[in-house]
């Protein structure tokens, strides 16, 4: 049975600790200015990881921020009291490109969220997520997991199968994707 690239990218690897960031003077935490979007690319795809799962997921179908729960997903909106306070969340934008065969995986950028609140703002609107940004991030090995794991449920193969640098930046946990 040939092997997926997604599995193939699912091989183990040594994983290094992510660098502390470095602190600039004025009080401030961020390795490098992030360059914050004012609004949610609507073509790609938008996912919050913690530690090691995908907790929440948008996409642009009506529906807004979904929360992952054991039973399925939920409104983001309409179940406040679930929403994690604090935590260390990344902000994953999976982005989409439209080739002559149809859409394509095309990139991954990754955001360090605020510990504290931050998800707050997935109830509050669509784009409010994005003034929760502290910093580029980057994934860990269980987070690289379980963005492969969305990955492989929401797009068809033909969409992820031929997108190398993702699924190498996937496989890898020493440096962040291309393109970011």
């Amino acid at each position: 049975m040939p092997i997926s690239p997604l599995d193939a990218a699912a091989t183990p690897m040594e994983e290094k600790p992510e660098s502390p960031p470095a602190k600039p003077s004025g009080g401030q935490s961020l390795r490098t200015a992030p360059e914050v979007p004012e609004r949610m690319n609507r073509e790609s795809h938008w996912l919050v990881c913690d530690k090691s799962r995908v907790v929440a997921s948008w996409q642009n179908n009506g529906k807004g921020w979904m929360l992952n729960t054991r039973t399925g997903p939920i409104s983001a909106k309409r179940n406040q009291d679930q929403i994690p306070a604090e935590g260390d969340f990344r902000l994953v934008e999976l982005k989409l490109a439209t080739a002559e065969e149809g859409h394509r995986l095309a990139g991954i950028t990754s955001y360090r969220l605020a510990r504290r609140w931050a998800l707050a703002k997935l109830a509050r609107g669509e784009d409010e997520i994005l003034s929760a940004i502290t910093e580029l991030g980057s994934l860990g090995k269980e987070q690289k997991v379980a963005v492969r794991d969305a990955i492989r449920e929401r797009f068809m193969p033909r969409i992820w199968e031929n997108s190398r640098e993702v699924l190498d930046y996937l496989a890898g946990t020493d440096y962040h994707s291309p393109g970011v």
